[in-house]
């Protein structure tokens, strides 16, 4: 029994070897010899993902890159113990989280030799012990003074742990650390489990930060325990090995942000054949394989691609903090009923070695979010397929990230920071692009519209929506010689409200702006391109005279696919409000239909829901009607 536990233990040797098993796996190569060994591929492919031959040439890619001018490291993973004010470390601390973050090292190790990298995974600090260089940083908090949901307390708790890795001799601000938090609460005797340590993460190639959950049970050798149980705050009551599944799972996934993966879901198929994706929900499946309960848990193909670049992964340093800065050009985009077909062409001056692509539908936060992968041929080439999408009819965010040789990616654990489109998915999951393909014509004539108006056979060649919003680009921003709605003529019956001079309009950011952003481009939200519209940023509102000349009141209000908000949107009739969006988080657009007979003040405005930050709210062709 271990000490304080009230468990018993399992050896490590038999999960440790089960998972490997199950990865259908031989042994790991040692890191720095995949240059020598002829890596097979294990991990069953799916349409539409890379091949194996892809997968060679990406992982050839790689090693021209690393050996061509090395710049090798022993760069390791740094990993720290903090502790509040008012407590010990747990029980058996050190050996637990040996045990945990050598499991861990496996999992990325067997996924990426699957995929045909072998020996490439996460490098611990080990003593000659065989166990974990674990720094104890002890905090200045107690552990009463820290709440789960407030991130002060980890940024608290990570400057206590990057004094600890300095009195060794580590700048851990340009290193990925992890921090198991001493913050558990464990009745032995009622089996009750409690925890509100912070637990998040995110980083990218050159640095991250883990915040992790450390516990008297917390151990990847309980991952089979099927008949022993504990009663968890969160999860209710659930089995010892279904406990480590959530937590050491929790590890590797929170880790997986660490090192600059975001979320994703897997495919409908790849569910069926390989289980949970890491990035999604695999972090409560990991290691249910051992006890039969499910496929367990695997890290995507993109995923894999990505970690294969990583420093901690390859070893490699060189050109660590340069930006590749990649140019996509070439786009094509056709739906079809195996999902949507991408192709395109990316030119870097470090090598690209993998494009990744991800359908986020609206809501949800991007847990929902399909992946999948190419491999850039020598001239920059790539085409893909995005699976069907597993929601209900709603907008969707298509991203794509270039990833080069040096690790270097156009996004992180963020991928609205990617190259974006917009689409829509109908509830056959099957994707709508025409947001996405006038969105695409924008971007083509974009900078000449700026430069003026567009020439008519340009125009006519354009979809609508895209003509629209470019059309608009030649009319003035701002309100000079444009009549009140109580001035225009009774002849007009729909004034978009663009087109109308505020009696009042401010925003919390950058000035009034009449069919376009600050920039000067074109008002894109989840839906696609505005014809005419409102930059709108919290807190904003605006004003206008109707003088009871006006009958209806229509159009839409949401986040630009530049700002993530949330945000809160009212429209009042003398003063008085008459409708109210709700929250209004990224990704989604609120429509109305409001009366306005007799009304004659019409006011709208946007607030910020926690902050103005990036809260990029517009009115969407917002019409009066007589």
């Amino acid at each position: 029994m271990t000490e304080g536990s009230g468990f018993m233990q399992i050896p490590l040797k038999s999960t440790l070897l089960a998972a490997l098993l199950f990865a259908g796996l031989a042994g790991a190569s040692n890191p720095g010899s995949a240059a020598d060994t002829v890596a097979a591929i294990t991990a069953p492919l799916m349409a539409g993902e890379p091949s194996a031959q892809d997968l060679a040439r990406a992982r050839g890619i790689l090693e021209a890159w690393e050996n061509a001018d090395p710049d090798k490291s022993g760069r390791l993973m740094r990993v720290v113990y903090w502790t509040p004010a008012d407590r010990d470390p747990q029980p058996d601390f050190r050996g637990r989280l040996t045990r945990v973050m050598t499991h861990v090292q496996e999992f990325y190790r067997s996924q990426l030799n699957a995929y045909g990298f072998p020996g490439r995974s996460i490098q611990l600090d080990l003593l000659p012990d065989g166990m974990l260089n674990l720094p104890v940083a002890k905090g200045r908090l107690k552990s009463e003074d820290c709440q789960e949901a407030d991130s002060s307390d980890g940024q608290a708790i990570r400057r206590d742990c990057l004094a600890a890795l300095g009195a060794q001799g580590i700048d851990g601000e340009n290193e990925t650390v992890v921090i198991f938090c001493n913050l558990t609460d464990f009745d032995p005797v009622a089996r009750t489990m409690s925890h509100h340590s912070p637990y998040y993460a995110g980083g990218d190639s050159r640095h991250g930060t883990a915040w992790q959950v450390d516990s008297a049970l917390l151990d990847p050798s309980h991952l089979s325990v099927r008949d022993q149980f504990l009663t968890d705050q969160q999860y209710g009551r659930i089995s010892l090995g279904k406990y480590n599944s959530i937590f050491v799972g929790g590890v590797c996934h929170e880790l997986g942000h660490a090192l600059g993966l975001p979320h994703c879901r897997e495919s409908a198929a790849c569910g069926a054949l390989r289980g949970t994706a890491l990035m999604g929900s695999g972090n409560r499946t990991y290691g249910e394989d051992l006890r039969g309960e499910s496929k367990g848990t695997f890290l995507t193909v993109g995923h894999a691609l990505k970690l294969a670049a990583h420093p901690q992964f390859s070893g490699s340093v060189k050109r660590l903090k340069e930006s590749s800065d990649p140019t996509f050009s070439g786009w094509s985009l056709s739906a079809a009923a195996d999902g949507l077909k991408v192709s395109g062409k990316v030119v870097s001056e470090i090598p690209v070695h993998a494009v990744l692509a991800y359908a986020d539908p609206a809501g949800g936060g991007d847990y929902d979010a399909l992946t999948t992968a190419a491999v850039p041929a020598a001239d920059g080439s790539f085409s893909l397929i995005l699976p069907p999408a597993r929601t209900k009819s709603q907008p969707a965010v298509l991203s794509f990230v270039a990833v080069s040789a040096n690790g270097a990616a156009t996004a992180g654990v963020a991928t609205r920071q990617a190259f974006s489109l917009p689409c829509r998915i109908d509830g056959q999951g099957q994707y709508d692009i025409s947001p996405a393909l006038a969105v695409l014509e924008i971007s083509e004539h974009l900078s000449a519209a700026i430069r003026g108006p567009l020439p008519a056979d340009t125009l006519t060649k354009l979809t609508p929506a895209a003509r629209g919003a470019l059309s608009r680009l030649a009319r003035p921003d701002n309100a000079d010689g444009k009549p009140a709605p109580d001035a225009v003529s009774g002849e007009i019956k729909s004034l978009p409200l663009s087109d109308a001079a505020p009696a009042r309009a401010l925003t919390g950011y950058a000035g009034v702006h009449f069919d376009r952003s600050p920039e000067g481009h074109p008002l894109i939200s989840a839906t696609g391109p505005a014809a005419h519209g409102l930059w709108a940023h919290a807190d904003s509102v605006f004003e206008y005279s109707l003088a009871g000349k006006w009958s209806a009141f229509s159009g839409q209000c949401g986040l630009l696919s530049s700002g993530d908000g949330p945000i809160l949107a009212t429209i009042a009739l003398d003063g008085k409000t008459v409708w109210e969006s709700g929250i209004i988080k990224e990704g989604a657009v609120k429509t109305f239909s409001i009366p306005t007979i007799g009304a004659v003040t019409l006011t709208l405005e946007i607030k910020g829901r926690d902050g103005k930050r990036a809260a990029h709210g517009a009115w969407l062709e917002p019409v009066l009607e007589r």
